[in-house]
């Protein structure tokens, strides 16, 4: 576990996440004061099971900051719903928050009735598709509720996609006056009912209400009394499901993205918080390097690259920390706003605050990866600094399907873009050293060598390296790690370095190693599975059918 610095953290409501080594997040917490929750982890106070464990899966916490408690509440529900992190047992199905789905009508007549006639639904997880998502709502009674009176008053379909596809009469919904019965009868207003609905569920429910009480008073005209009150039974429902789903939400109905930044020297962070229909429902964040332009030039061209793919139907308002015009960033038909005041301008400055906390544990982390590289540089007895370190390892089973891998780690961070993977061509059976000596020499005759050439394994690995490295004529550090206990195997010394615990030096070889080691499984198993399972399923024999 890397060294926390509690006083690096705001003394805000918000969120945070814990990660492990991998980067994944494996719990997220809400808190008043960040601060005071974080550090309450590491004073023994925590009984909880996974508390014990944080010494040896914890990397890093990564924090969100928010206005209050109710918002902190509402931002980890989503944060949950979104990575699903294993240690949060109790709300990891996410059992308390529902959303509605209502997919758009396709016009061809052709086309199967489910998708002429869609129908109104509640799910738990939404999908990536052209469907509109309404939610999510705390209340599963109350969206029940909800959606009941919707679909007796628009008369949209209830039944089930297979259902409709087979019916030859309408069903008792329809006799009961709660369907159009679209699987039998010619429909044409549907799909304007089906916008009065989205207009409901968007919050504009005055065109509703309308319609409500111009029934109702026609059914008055009638003297069906019984029927204008059980209408004005569904006027109060709706209002009273309206004003509690207000109570969920924090600020207008519209979508909004809320932008911040910090800045230090040539280091820029950008964040940007979603809201959605009055909800933030996180934070991403954007880093970039050497940004030596002016910051009006930087936003503008992070929000023309960023939003410029996306659809119009989808376009959210962009609140901005600084004041940028659509000629400035190229976007036409775009709304943006720099609040002075009010709501906007308090989320403005939760999104700089965000920022500016991110930007600033970047730096922490670059200088300890500095002072990691430094230790490693000591240790290993190198000329020059580490900036740029390969390691290799070997995956094979039962002597087949052999592949190695080679990741790279620039100042301390993974280089994906120079990872790479390798098949074993020349060497049959379990020969790890013979693999090795080919993976190694196929990789210096491409140059471009790297500052440290690191393998996974003891002294024959690092042999095997140094015959490598000899062979082509090429000087280059190398060095092998091994574990039980986690020494460093050098050239012309006798005895390996025994890294000890908790230092920075040997934090910095288990990353490099155990990524090695992971991508190196990764893509052994991949590979024996392509050769397992054919990519295209076998034709039966024809004695067989």
């Amino acid at each position: 576990m890397s060294e926390i610095q509690f006083d690096s953290y705001p003394e805000q409501p918000g969120c945070y996440l814990m990660k492990d080594k991998k980067g994944k997040v494996f719990y997220v917490g809400k808190a008043i004061n960040l601060r005071k929750r974080i550090r309450s982890y590491f004073t023994g106070q925590d009984t909880r099971v996974f508390v014990s464990w944080l010494d040896r899966i914890l990397d890093t916490i990564e924090v969100i900051v928010v206005r209050n408690n109710t918002e902190a509440l509402l931002l980890e529900q989503s944060l949950i719903t979104k990575y699903k992190p294993r240690h949060n047992v109790l709300l990891k199905d996410d059992k308390n928050f529902l959303s509605l789905r209502l997919a758009k009508p396709n016009s061809n007549s052709s086309a199967p009735l489910h998708e002429q006639f869609p129908r109104l639904e509640i799910i738990r997880r939404p999908k990536a598709d052209k469907a509109r998502y309404f939610g999510p709502y705390p209340s599963a009674t109350k969206l029940r509720e909800m959606v009941g009176l919707i679909n007796k008053q628009f008369k949209l379909r209830t039944c089930s996609d297979r259902v409709i596809e087979h019916r030859s009469r309408p069903c008792i919904q329809h006799q009961m006056g709660r369907c159009m019965a679209p699987c039998v009868y010619a429909v044409s207003e549907y799909e304007s009912e089906m916008d009065n609905v989205i207009l409901f569920l968007k919050g504009q429910t005055a065109e509703a209400l309308k319609r409500l009480k111009a029934s109702m008073w026609q059914a008055v005209q009638d003297e069906n009394f019984e029927r204008a009150a059980q209408i004005r039974d569904q006027i109060e429902a709706i209002r009273d499901s309206t004003e509690k789903q207000a109570a969920y939400t924090l600020a207008k109905k519209r979508n909004e993205d809320i932008l911040g930044f910090a800045r230090q020297a040539g280091f820029l962070e950008i964040v940007r918080l979603p809201v959605r229909a009055g909800r933030v429902l996180g934070a991403e964040h954007y880093a970039f390097e050497n940004q030596e332009f002016p910051i009006e030039d930087c936003l503008s061209g992070f929000v023309r690259q960023f939003y410029q793919q996306l659809e119009r139907g989808s376009r959210p308002e962009i609140i901005l920390p600084i004041e940028l015009s659509t000629e400035e960033v190229g976007l036409a038909d775009w709304v943006f706003k720099n609040p002075k005041r009010g709501k906007l301008k308090d989320l403005v400055e939760m999104a700089n605050q965000n920022a500016e906390h991110a930007l600033q544990e970047r730096l922490k982390r670059l200088e300890s990866h500095q002072e990691a590289l430094k230790a490693l540089q000591a240790c290993a007895g190198l000329a020059k600094l580490p900036v740029v370190i390969e390691c290799f390892d070997i995956s094979l089973f039962q002597g087949t399907d052999s592949v190695a891998s080679q990741v790279c780690f620039v100042e301390g961070v993974p280089d994906k873009s120079r990872y790479r993977k390798y098949n074993i061509k020349t060497v049959e059976g379990t020969d790890d050293y013979a693999s090795m000596h080919e993976v190694l020499t196929r990789r210096l005759k491409k140059g471009d060598f790297p500052d440290l050439l690191l393998v996974d394994g003891g002294k024959g690995q690092l042999s095997v390296a140094m015959a490598a490295v000899k062979d082509l004529g090429i000087k280059l550090p190398v060095a092998a790690i091994a574990k039980d206990p986690e020494r460093l195997f050098l050239p012309n010394v006798k005895n390996p370095v025994v890294l000890k615990e908790h230092t920075k030096e040997r934090y910095l070889l288990e990353r490099i190693r155990d990524e090695a080691h992971r991508f190196a499984i990764t893509t052994h198993r991949a590979k024996r599975a392509k050769r397992i399972v054919p990519e295209k399923p076998l034709k039966p024999h024809p004695e067989s059918l």
